[in-house]
C-alpha cells in the first residue's frame, strides 16, 4: 500500500502546473486524451520488446482478467516503434515508453501530452534492466491505472445521475447511480436497480444488515449471502429459475479499503439455476464500523453476445462511487 501511493504522490507532483515534457505550456491547453477503454500505448524499439522486456510487460499487464467468462486481458496492449510514436499517438491516454538509460529508473508523469493522460518511463541500459523494473513495479502500476481508468470512466457515466435513493440515505450512503438504472425494489435494507438494453443488462444490488457485536471481519458468508439475495431477486427466464455464483471456478477474493473502512472485493461468475443464462459479478461487502452496518455492494451483468471487461468496469465504477456518513 506505500508504494502505491508514492507513485500517487509522483502523479500529483509531475502533473501540477507545468511539464518540461510540453515545453512548459500549462497542462489546461492540452487537447483531450484519446484511446479505448483500458488501452495502453508501449513505445519500445523490437529488440527490446522482442526479449525479455516485453515477455514480462505482457506477463503483468495483459494477463487475464479475474471473474471473465472468456479470456480477456486486463488491459489491451498495443507496441510500436519509436519510429511511429507520431503526434496522434502522443494524445493517446495511457503511454508507457521503454527508453535507454545508464541508470535503471521508473518515471511517472501525469497530462504530458493531453489530458487525462498517464505516462510510465521505463529507464535502463538494456531489455534485461527494464524488464527488473516492469517485475517489481507491475502490481502498483497497474492498480494505478486501473484506478485512473476507473475514475475517467466514473466521470462519464454519472455525470448524469439520480437523487440518491431514500434507502440508502436512511443507512447514511450515498452513490452516483446513472439515470439509465432503473429501481426495481426498495425496501427497508435492500436496493435492486437495473439497466437492461437490447444485448446487455446490467443489474446492481445493495443490501444492509447489522454488524452483530464480537462478529469477526470475515468474508465466509459472503456467497451465501449473495446466493441467497440474487435467489429472491433475480429470477431467470424460466419458471422457477434463478441466479447463484458459478463455483465450477470459484471466485477471486481481495482485501481492500472502500471510503475509509475495510471491504472485501468478489469477482467472479454467476450462472441461472434451472436455465442455460450465465455471466460476471463484482461484489464489495463494506465493514461500515461508524454506522455499525455491513453493506454489500453487487453488480452482474449479461451479455452473452459482448466481451465483458468494458462493462464489468462500468459497474465498478458505479459501486465505487459509495461514500459513507453518519
Amino acid at each position: 500500500m506505500r508504494n502505491v501511493l508514492l507513485l500517487f504522490v509522483v502523479l500529483i507532483f509531475y502533473g501540477c502546473g507545468q511539464d518540461e515534457r510540453n515545453g512548459g505550456v500549462s497542462t489546461n491547453t492540452l487537447p483531450k486524451s484519446q484511446g479505448g477503454r483500458l488501452d495502453i500505448i508501449v513505445v519500445a524499439k523490437e529488440s527490446w520488446w522482442g526479449e525479455v522486456a516485453g515477455e514480462k510487460f505482457i506477463k503483468y499487464f495483459a494477463r487475464q482478467q479475474d471473474g471473465l467468462p472468456q479470456a480477456e486481458p486486463i488491459f489491451t496492449v498495443r507496441q510500436i516503434v519509436p519510429e511511429s510514436f507520431n503526434d496522434l499517438l502522443k494524445r493517446s491516454r495511457n503511454l508507457v515508453l521503454f527508453e535507454e538509460a545508464e541508470e535503471p529508473e521508473l518515471v511517472i508523469k501525469e497530462n504530458v501530452y493531453a489530458r487525462p493522460q498517464k505516462l510510465i518511463l521505463f529507464k535502463g541500459p538494456d531489455a534485461t534492466a527494464i524488464a527488473k523494473l516492469i517485475i517489481k513495479n507491475a502490481k502498483e502500476l497497474t492498480t494505478m491505472l486501473h484506478f485512473s481508468e476507473m475514475k475517467h470512466l466514473q466521470q462519464r457515466i454519472t455525470k448524469q445521475h439520480q437523487p440518491v435513493p431514500p434507502v440508502l440515505k436512511e443507512h447514511n450512503i450515498s452513490m452516483k447511480i446513472p439515470e439509465s438504472f432503473q429501481v426495481e425494489s426498495e425496501q427497508e435494507d435492500l436496493l435492486v436497480l437495473w439497466n437492461k438494453g437490447l444485448k446487455t443488462d446490467q443489474g446492481i444490488i445493495i443490501y444492509f444488515e447489522p454488524i452483530e457485536a464480537g462478529s469477526a471481519l470475515i468474508g465466509d458468508d459472503i456467497i451465501p449471502l449473495r446466493d441467497s439475495l440474487t435467489a429472491l431477486h433475480v429470477p431467470g427466464d424460466r419458471e422457477g429459475s434463478y441466479m447463484v455464483v458459478e463455483d465450477y471456478i470459484p471466485p477471486v477474493f481481495e482485501n481492500m479499503e472502500m471510503d475509509g473502512q475495510f471491504a472485501i472485493e468478489v469477482r467472479g461468475l454467476w450462472r441461472t439455476k434451472g436455465d442455460f443464462m450465465g455471466g460476471a459479478f463484482i461484489s464489495y461487502t463494506i465493514f461500515d464500523e461508524i454506522n455499525n452496518q455491513r453493506i454489500m455492494l453487487d453488480a452482474f451483468l449479461y451479455a452473452p453476445e459482448s466481451k465483458k471487461r468494458n462493462f464489468l468496469l462500468e459497474l465498478e465504477a458505479v459501486l465505487r462511487t459509495v461514500e459513507i456518513t453518519n
